[in-house]
């Protein structure tokens, strides 16, 4: 029989520490995981192997753990070994049988690689290593390392795991902090369960979550899904079924009773060419729900969430929004992103609704930014091809402001502000402003012209005159936007973000503005000007004014 421990020099530095140490690496050779023939108490890498002369799953854990240092369990199982459900895990070594003696006691680096380079590249699909039993893999120590495995699920309780080059993972975080999840592949999931501070970059997945327990003192924290390099992104396709009655639900990302998540970079609710449609059934792309506070969702592409309803009795009908917030908390930045849109920019991936802020009984969420006209950093968002809304708020939030974002093509309104009486479309302003209903129905701009100035050296300006009623003696940004043409309402979209202009109202409630706008080569004779309000006390925005046509004057 071939001694299967081998020793060699292993680096600790993955698992932050700096000094080298002899590690000792454990192969495994047979798909009976629970074969145990050494003392589970006592057994160290000295006594593998056992009698039978195999390194069963659960003996090389039990070594281990029994072992001080680090060691790494490798796999080198012939394919004769390959039976177990070979039909529905074909090409792969299938581990079964695990019991509480496979837990990870102590840290350990599990690298499913050594079988692929033992009996090669079988598995087209992902890798050559499942570890099935009834529940997960279980790692309460801390700096644990996985690789190389498919289709097998992780329950990992310490802190600073390490989880690359996996495929269809099932990897939930508990309690312990600083993880890294990267280079994973073929879907799968990741959930964050009240533990902080991890990273999730590179991966493709079905679905993220981030989970936590305010009323148990125990928010997720500072978790990173996401980041700002292309090799940050993670591909997160959606996840969802239709129920027995027709209706389907489901989502990409789920934030939950969470401080500090951000969000960034990825492509959500799409497959992984930004192309089509991810999953079906896939109702929600980001949901913040419950409570949350000081959440980021920046520069993702969030698009392909449509998914169609068959209910048993009535017609059919499609469901799906982009982000979803129905929770209470504050601070909600959404900057940056595409939704809607396919990997070339077209809006042929549209939901129903772009971003939809929904009540909820202990709502509403304070501090929602969406868009913005920093130059220094690219803020706005650009939403299009959806059924419905661009932006739609329900009647119980205040405070939100929506601005310099590119919303077109969309079959509803730009921004919709649900009234008091929830009733959608276009909101008519009210004398001073007294009305209620989403961001208190802020009034809108009333635009009188819109004309192209003369070209200087510049280029040509876009000179917009109009008016404002609203809460006396307050301050307001105007911003105005341009569009090849107006909506089928006859209020907004807003194709281009064109500048903004601050005007204060008199005792009367009133304000007048006469602004030339800077150059923007993209606006011509028949586009149309429309314009939006944002108090600059409360935040609060208004819905798009009407649109006015843009004219050369003398002609």
């Amino acid at each position: 029989m071939i001694w299967r421990i081998v020793f060699g020099c292993f680096c600790l530095s993955l698992f932050l520490a700096a000094t080298p140490l002899i590690a000792q690496v454990i192969t495994v050779d047979i798909t009976d995981g629970d074969l145990i023939d050494v003392d589970p108490g006592t057994a160290t890498v000295e006594d593998l192997p056992g009698p039978d002369g195999h390194i069963s799953f659960s003996e090389a854990m039990i070594a281990s753990n029994n072992t001080p240092g680090l060691q790494t369990i490798g796999f080198a199982i012939p394919t004769s070994e390959w039976t177990y459900l070979s039909s529905f895990y074909p090409g792969r070594a299938v581990i079964h049988g695990l019991s509480g003696a496979s837990n990870a006691n102590s840290p350990v680096v599990i690298d499913g690689t050594t079988q692929t380079a033992f009996t090669g590249d079988t598995n087209p699909y992902g890798h050559e290593v499942v570890i099935l039993w009834g529940g997960s893999l279980y790692f309460p120590a801390d700096n644990c390392r996985i690789s190389g495995l498919d289709q097998t699920s992780l329950y990992i309780e310490g802190s600073n795991a390490i989880v690359t080059n996996n495929s269809v993972m099932g990897i939930n975080l508990y309690g312990g902090n600083g993880a890294r999840i990267f280079g994973n592949t073929g879907g799968g999931y990741v959930q964050i369960d009240q533990s902080s501070h991890n990273i999730v970059t590179g991966n493709t997945l079905d679905r993220v979550r981030v989970l936590g327990a305010m009323a148990a003192g125990n928010p997720a924290m500072d978790n990173q899904i996401g980041g700002p390099k292309l090799a940050d992104r993670n591909f997160i396709m959606g996840k969802g079924i239709r129920n027995s009655q027709g209706i389907p639900g489901g989502f990409a990302v789920q934030i939950f009773e969470a401080i500090g998540t951000i969000v960034e970079n990825n492509w959500i609710g799409t497959t992984p060419n930004g192309l089509a449609q991810g999953n079906p059934y896939t109702t929600i792309g980001v949901w913040l729900n419950s409570e949350n506070y000081f959440t980021v969702i920046r520069n993702n592409r969030i698009a392909g969430i449509r998914a169609l309803a068959v209910p048993l009795l009535g017609p059919s009908y499609f469901v799906g929004t982009a982000i979803q917030i129905d929770g209470t908390g504050s601070g909600v930045s959404i900057t940056g992103n595409k939704i809607g849109l396919d990997t070339n920019n077209e809006p042929t991936l549209g939901g129903v609704t772009g971003i939809s802020m929904l009540n909820y009984y202990l709502g509403p969420v304070q501090d929602v930014t969406i868009g913005g006209i920093s130059l220094r950093s690219r803020s706005s968002n650009e939403i299009a091809g959806n059924l419905g809304a661009g932006v739609s708020i329900g009647n119980s939030y205040s405070g939100v402001t929506i601005s310099g974002n590119s919303l077109h093509d969309n079959g509803g309104l730009g921004i919709d502000l649900i009234d008091a009486g929830f009733i959608t479309g276009v909101s008519p302003n009210d004398l001073l402003d007294t009305d209620s209903g989403a961001n208190g129905l802020q009034n809108y701009p009333v635009v009188a012209s819109a004309e192209l100035q003369p070209k200087n050296y510049d280029g040509r300006r876009t000179r917009v005159v109009g008016s404002l009623n609203s809460n006396p003696f307050s301050a307001f940004v105007i911003e105005f936007f341009g569009s090849p043409e107006c909506d089928i309402s006859g209020y907004g979209e807003a194709s281009t973000y064109l500048g903004s202009y601050t005007v204060t109202t008199n005792s009367s409630g009133n304000a007048t503005f006469k602004v030339t706008l800077p150059a923007n080569a993209l606006i011509a004779e028949g586009w149309v000007v429309t314009a939006t309000a944002t108090n600059s006390k409360s935040g609060s925005t208004s819905e798009f004014s009407a649109c006015v046509e843009v004219s050369i004057p003398g002609l």
